[in-house]
């Protein structure tokens, strides 16, 4: 996907979303009553998987597929200087497309890469990638990872458009799928293992809701349709996320305690907020024309750019100001990225 939204893009976007919440096969996870989430303790696949491409997410233009726990060694994560101090560019070997999605306090990053065979999450930790899959998904994504390694992300069964959730937790999977809902994204996990994502239904402008999930209790987002809760931070007191306001115009927010603040850069029509860390800085990108990445704190809105590249977005933050996401060169290849600490950080 281009690193910016036309009127094309954007309705592409929009079929995408009915696509995903499209109920068309009876084989996805039990949701559980009452409110609670669905949950299936699953133990974590150590073997490959062959499944076909399939599908598109939202936020990102992310092509999907299967991921498969499947530990490989450090020269298969090529990590080189970029053009300027600071930015360090992240290829596993092998890869089409690496991707950078979210960083713990102690620098372990989740995201996704796409080979041959498809698109599969990733855990990078200092000496080892290991693929991600949820056994029997013919997608699988990480997006978010706390300081215990707690993952959480998505993923795509065979037969059924809908998207689920899960969270990785030593070695096993738990589904992640608010009842009465055809998809569930969670999108970042926090040290005291809070969860926010979105879920929706038919129509993400008008039925996609923010929410935060605290042990199997969820709480949605009401105060605006339309909203994703993208970071958060220990026990919830600070969420990052995003509004439609239409099709064409997308704000950023800020939950601090509970108060409202809305954002948005200058002469942008899409604000993507996708993280926040425990000094409140906001990360993420926007697009005049193209896609810039942010990073916004107490002193305004800075512009983050991988330089000689064709989009940037920031998608994670960590407690020292750590930033990753994913940036396109000149030939269009999508590579992520981790950026050392703008400004002074603190645990």
């Amino acid at each position: 996907m281009k690193g910016f939204h036309s009127a094309a893009a954007l309705a592409a976007l929009a079929a995408l979303m009915l696509a995903a919440c499209a109920d068309q096969g009876p084989t996805a996870p039990p949701l559980a009553p009452d409110g609670a989430l669905g949950i299936n303790g699953i133990q974590a696949s150590l073997t490959d998987a062959d499944e076909n491409p399939l599908m598109i997410f939202m936020g990102g233009g992310i092509e999907g597929i299967p991921a498969g726990s499947d530990p490989r060694s450090v020269d298969a994560l090529s990590m080189e200087l970029a053009q300027a101090a600071g930015f360090s560019t992240i290829d596993v070997q092998g890869a089409s497309a690496t991707r950078a999605f979210g960083i713990n306090a102690v620098g372990q990053i989740v995201g996704s890469y796409t080979d041959a065979a498809g698109t599969h999450g990733y855990l990078w930790d200092n000496s080892t990638v290991t693929t991600i899959q949820v056994p029997g998904a013919i997608a699988t994504e990480a997006w978010g990872i706390n300081p215990q390694g707690d993952i959480v992300g998505r993923y795509r069964i065979a037969g059924d458009a809908r998207t689920f959730g899960f969270l990785l937790q030593d070695g096993v999977f738990t589904n992640i799928s608010v009842p009465g809902h055809l998809t569930t994204l969670p999108i970042k996990i926090s040290p005291s293992r809070d969860i926010v994502g979105c879920f929706h239904d038919t129509n993400f402008l008008v039925d996609m809701r923010g929410y935060v999930q605290r042990g199997d209790r969820v709480k949605s987002f009401e105060l605006l349709p339309s909203t994703m809760h993208n970071g958060v931070t220990s026990g919830g007191r600070v969420i990052a996320g995003i509004s439609f306001e239409s099709a064409t115009l997308v704000h950023s927010y800020v939950l601090d305690r509970g108060a409202y603040t809305q954002f948005d850069a200058p002469g942008a029509t899409f604000t993507e907020a996708w993280d926040v860390s425990p000094t409140g800085r906001v990360v993420g990108y926007f697009n005049p024309v193209t896609s810039h990445g942010f990073s916004r704190d107490a002193d305004g809105l800075t512009v983050i750019d991988v330089p000689g590249a064709k989009w940037t977005r920031i998608f994670g933050v960590n407690p020292q100001g750590e930033m990753v996401g994913s940036y396109a060169d000149a030939t269009n290849t999508v590579h992520g990225f981790v950026l050392q600490a703008v400004g002074k950080e603190k645990n």
